[in-house]
């Protein structure tokens, strides 16, 4: 089985072509240039998920597709090229190639519900509908914040433990349910060989919920820093001053709608996770101690 990985170069996509190759699945990489990060003897293709002409080398000849594209912040033109009309695209050259299998990256909180309050549920809720009712062999998978040891989504939370107090958007006690970037590489392994597996959504999550104190102190443990006092600046506040600070560079970059999805929390049923594709998630504290 061959298989096509877009966004093959990204920080999940990496670790899904490494999971992959590792284990001698033959892989084509989807790259906007050609990339000195992904494994020798791995196939590249340019191409870009918003030109649709660019995409049929990429997906002549593959068995399956896993489709991991999509950004988090932009304008709502460039959400909606990117996340929803990216994945059509996708989708739709896969279908005239004759590719059956469709591994679909969502996220945690892509609801129905959620989709209206961010650019980001909104335009992933839709992509996710688009591979649901694609017509192909589809999974979905919906992680939450995806972490590896100094990377992924954690790396931003780590920077607020440098000075001596830790700012903390709203109260602190929304949950989120980190999970590590290795497992979800096997989920996508997992479920290429794992036909019960098709016409699923499974949630992508560690094996434990924090609430956002108790994981800024589980990531000071981790790191080998002190804990430190939260200071907690009010919801209301934060939406205001992301007026500005949306300009900044990261980490002090903030957005209206990265406030919302934080706040919201993401917890997940990993329940499927375990029984369906076999993945034990690891622990923050496994992950940093290894």
């Amino acid at each position: 089985m061959t298989v096509l990985v877009t966004g093959a170069d990204g920080y999940v996509g990496r670790e899904v072509v490494a999971h992959l190759h590792g284990r001698g699945t033959p892989v084509r990489a989807l790259v906007r240039r050609p990339s000195s990060t992904l494994p020798d003897g791995v196939e590249q293709v340019t191409g870009d998920v918003t030109d649709p002409g660019s995409l049929a080398p990429a997906t002549d000849g593959v068995d399956a597709v896993i489709h991991l594209v999509a950004i988090l912040d932009g304008t709502p033109e460039q959400c909606e090229a990117v996340n929803h009309g990216g994945a059509v695209n996708v989708i739709d050259s896969a279908r005239s190639a004759g590719v059956r299998r469709l591994l679909h990256m969502s996220a945690a909180g892509v609801t129905e519900e959620h989709a209206p309050l961010t650019k980001y549920w909104r335009t992933k809720y839709a992509a996710k509908q688009a591979a649901m009712r694609s017509g192909l062999d589809w999974t979905v998978m919906e992680p939450s914040f995806v972490f590896g040891r100094g990377g992924g989504a954690l790396k931003t939370f780590e920077s607020l433990l440098r000075g001596p107090v830790a700012p903390v958007i709203g109260d602190g006690r929304y949950q989120h349910q980190p999970v590590w970037v290795g497992d979800v590489a096997a989920a996508f392994a997992a479920a290429l060989d794992r036909p019960q597996t098709v016409g699923k959504s499974y949630e992508l999550g560690g094996p434990q919920a924090f609430a956002f104190d108790d994981l800024l102190d589980e990531l000071a443990t981790a790191t080998g820093r002190p804990k430190r006092r939260k200071v907690h600046v009010p919801v209301g506040l934060m939406k205001v001053q992301a007026s500005m600070l949306q300009y900044f560079p990261p980490p002090l970059k903030v957005t209206r709608d990265q406030i919302v999805m934080l706040v919201e929390g993401t917890t997940c049923d990993i329940a499927p996770m375990r029984a369906d594709l076999g993945v034990e998630p690891a622990s923050i504290a496994d992950v940093y101690t290894r």
